[in-house]
């Protein structure tokens, strides 16, 4: 039964081929395709997937075999369905970006975050874009991860603070910010890195990021610690730019934030990690990579 699907399945998308599909205004000019991929029902191993009619665009003359990749579809900025339905965000951009580059033709399969790992172990995905922390020995990011290795990170998680335009300008020491209140999400890493190393200022727990955020815009505290990258989105996006700013550098302490995000893969598949990451370095080298992280968050997030 699963052979006789997966036969059908080819013959849908390759007649779905003939279709022009269209990106931004323009041709995407890489070749990927989405699937949506229904988490499997654990009474049924028959289960069929449901699988949205999206055009793939056609493979590059010399491509070397196509290639599964699982992601969640429900994080954005990183990975989400966008107003129309597609399958968009930075993980997803950059994925196809690295498959072009990698001359592969890539389908991306959506499931839900806490099956994407076993899933990968079972054979039923060739690699994890989902905005997957790598495992470091202080912050263990998997568990059921055995058998999992990762590429390079593709972007970091350092904490940042942010401040409003017209007070703190600078976080340069724990000496310079003691008795500042300062907002930050309750019982999150950030917390605790403020704690270890802050110790002299007054921590203004929220229950939310959005809590703290508001905390600062209303001038309630004198800053706000929290993940870079949600700042910047935040600060890109909404109306909140015209108050506040990210103010000192990047906190990017292992300990607390991870070594990074990265493309998960099987143990057995480490051509394919080499793969990926020759491929992530070069577009590092032209450009790629920075003009779509500015896309997304305004500056390089690497």
């Amino acid at each position: 039964m699963r052979a006789v699907f997966f036969i059908n399945l080819i013959a849908i998308v390759t007649l779905a081929g003939a279709l022009g599909r269209m990106y931004e205004g323009a041709p995407l000019p890489w070749t990927t395709h989405d699937v949506v991929v229904m988490p499997p029902a654990e009474t049924s191993a028959l289960a069929t997937p449901q699988v949205q009619a999206e055009v793939p665009a056609s493979p590059a003359p010399d491509a070397r075999g196509s290639l599964r990749i699982l992601t969640e579809g429900d994080y954005p900025p990183f990975n989400y369905r966008g107003p129309d339905g597609r399958l968009t965000g930075f993980d997803i951009e950059l994925a196809r970006a690295l498959c072009e580059r990698m001359k592969r033709d890539c389908r991306f399969e959506t499931h839900g975050w806490a099956s994407l790992v076993s899933l990968l172990q079972r054979g039923q995905g060739d690699a994890v874009v989902a905005s997957m922390l790598i495992p470091s020995p202080a912050r263990e990011a998997l568990s059921r991860g055995e058998g999992i290795i990762f590429t390079q990170r593709y972007y970091s998680t350092p904490g940042h603070f942010a401040a409003r335009k017209s007070g703190v300008s600078v976080a340069a020491s724990a000496a310079s910010l003691a008795g500042k209140r300062i907002a930050v999400q309750s019982g999150s890493i950030h917390e605790a890195f403020l704690k270890q190393h802050f110790p002299g200022v007054v921590i203004i727990g929220a229950a939310s990021l959005d809590e703290a955020e508001k905390a600062l815009t209303e001038a309630r505290v004198d800053m706000l610690f929290a993940d870079r990258n949600a700042l910047l989105r935040w600060l890109k996006d909404g109306h909140e730019a015209s108050c506040c700013q990210m103010v000192g550098v990047d906190y990017s302490n292992p300990e607390f934030f991870g070594a990074g995000v990265g493309i998960a893969l099987r143990a057995s598949d480490k051509g394919l990690r080499d793969e990926f990451d020759i491929a992530l370095r070069a577009l590092l080298d032209d450009g790629t990579y920075a003009a779509i992280s500015r896309r997304y968050f305004g500056q390089n997030i690497r």
